[in-house]
Order: C-alpha cells, then structure tokens, then sequence
C-alpha cells in the first residue's frame, strides 16, 4: 500500500493512520530513518526489543547480528 503525504514548510509529515494503527505508533514514538540509496525507509524502533529478538526468523537474526558489528551497512543491500 503506497500513501502520498505532504511536508509541511516545517519539513514535518504525518503518518497515516493505517500505518501507524498497523504498527503500533503513537505519540512520542521513535522512527529511523535509514538511506538506502534511491529510496528512504522509515522503520520503528521497537518499545519491546528483548521480545521481538525472539520472534525473528534465522535470516532476520543474521541480519540483526551483522548491523550491530557494522550498524547500517547490511541495510545497503535491500
């Protein structure tokens, strides 16, 4: 699903409800934003880390491991 907002003069958006219920942002929430090149992704940090950890499958875990020896650098792949 693609939505189109506006920046504000301010250069501040506003996150779609869809989005934000979908993934459970609310106010005060942290967001990162991450250049991947040709593109922007807007990614959520977690308000529970220890237990998303858990759920993630093998290759999500690989990728976890090799952000946190090189942050950023395994996301230039996507």
């Amino acid at each position: 699903m693609a939505y189109d907002v506006k920046v504000t003069r301010q250069c501040q958006t506003t996150i779609p409800r869809a989005i934000r219920k979908k993934y459970g942002i609310d106010e005060g929430d942290s967001i990162i934003y991450v250049d991947l090149g040709d593109h922007i992704a807007m990614v959520p940090v977690s308000k529970h880390p220890i237990k998303d950890l858990k759920k993630l499958n093998s290759t999500s875990k690989n990728l976890f491991l090799k952000c946190v020896k090189k942050p950023y650098e395994p996301l230039k792949s996507f």
